[in-house]
């Protein structure tokens, strides 16, 4: 529904039809001309006051606006990103003279990002105009590989029956530590699966039940259930803070904060900016072929840690005085001590990235009692 326009803007209340969300899009066009900038951001002051909607603002020739201080009034205004060149703006057909800006672009407020975490401007190939043309795409998916790796979530710890399920796994495994720590995984995922099935039932049916207690005339016995139903929902949602909170790997609040929303919008906005939607060859050619990709990685880092010339330094450290006691060299070298190992562990961050078995430090921590035996073994 166009809302209002000028010959510099244009603004629209957009409605999907399917489940009826409502953004507001303005297309906003910046003048070039000195003169006109005080017009061009009283105008942007204005639009930004009407209505409460989620919203996206294409803008064009951003450029001149964007070196004034005065845009800082407008941090709220997020990049929403882009795919294809990376400039939308081209003058001069001579080497000499071609000139590339980036000048248009789309940016929106927080609530728009989290209603399309998928969304992309996709500057499109032009031949006429000096601009390209932009593409909102709010359904864009970038093919990716699928991670069938193990990953423990971290609100299984919480789980009643986590270490039962543990203690069971690891003495029905007659193996090394590698192989029980295999066992483990496949463990843990069968059981987790079960438990997700019924998980989001379950805070459907409290926060049901919680309601309706809430509506109800007020008695002793009511309060009690009404008291017992809050501490159960509050469980079931503080498991579901910790999965966020392990993928969003933010540590400005600890574990228990109720604060999920906060845990969902920085693990998106992450996602989205880990996504890589294209590699360069060597040559300079572009692919966006997975396997290619994973090729130009692994050529890139086997180059960047493979050693180049090796030279003979016996003769310069040859002249280096040894400044390590006998007993400091014996310290260093000698073998770990079980109190070493608690100690390193009980040090490190729960939900910290977990290293190649795919195990966090939590794992350890909360299980310690069953498994040390194993650790111990595996590395004394």
């Amino acid at each position: 529904m166009l809302q209002i326009f000028s010959n510099r803007h244009i603004d629209v209340l957009i409605e999907d039809v399917g489940d009826r969300k409502k953004w507001r899009f303005t297309g906003f066009y910046g003048s070039s001309y000195t003169h006109d900038r005080d017009e061009s951001w009283n105008l942007l002051r204005r639009l930004r006051n009407h209505g409460e909607y989620p919203w996206l603002v294409l803008k064009r020739n951003v450029v001149y606006l964007e070196r004034r201080e005065g845009w800082k009034r407008f941090e709220s205004l997020v990049d929403v990103g882009y795919s294809g060149n990376w400039f939308t703006w081209e003058r001069g057909n001579l080497p000499e003279t071609n000139i590339q800006e980036r000048l248009d672009r789309g940016v929106a407020t927080e609530e728009w990002s989290s209603l399309f975490p998928n969304s992309l401007i996709q500057h499109l190939p032009h031949s006429f105009s000096d601009h390209c043309p932009l593409l909102i795409n709010i359904t864009y998916r970038a093919r990716r590989l699928v991670n069938k790796n193990f990953k423990f979530e971290a609100w299984w710890v919480l789980e009643e029956t986590f270490l039962e399920e543990v203690r069971r796994i690891w003495e029905n495994s007659t193996g090394d530590l590698v192989s029980n720590l295999e066992n483990m995984k496949g463990g843990l995922e069968s059981w987790a699966s079960q438990i997700r099935r019924n998980r989001k039932m379950k805070i459907e049916v409290l926060t049901s039940k919680l309601t309706t207690l809430l509506e109800s005339d007020k008695s002793d016995e009511n309060l009690v259930e009404l008291i017992d139903t809050k501490i159960h929902l509050n469980f079931e949602i503080e498991k579901d803070e910790c999965y966020w909170e392990q993928r969003a790997r933010i540590n400005l609040l600890k574990l228990g904060d109720r604060n999920t929303t906060f845990f969902h919008k920085q693990a998106t906005k992450r996602r989205k900016l880990n996504l890589i939607y294209k590699m360069q060859f060597e040559d300079g050619r572009e692919t966006k072929e997975i396997k290619e990709m994973e090729e130009i990685a692994r050529s890139y880092f086997m180059k960047l840690f493979s050693a180049g010339r090796q030279d003979n330094y016996d003769k310069i450290l040859s002249g280096i005085d040894w400044f390590i006691l006998e007993e400091d060299n014996n310290k260093l070298k000698a073998r770990y001590t079980k109190e070493e190992i608690l100690e390193a562990l009980s040090e490190m961050g729960p939900t910290k990235a977990p290293v190649e078995d795919g195990f966090p430090a939590v794992f350890y921590q909360k299980c310690w009692p069953i498994i040390k035996v194993g650790v111990f073994t595996f590395c004394l």
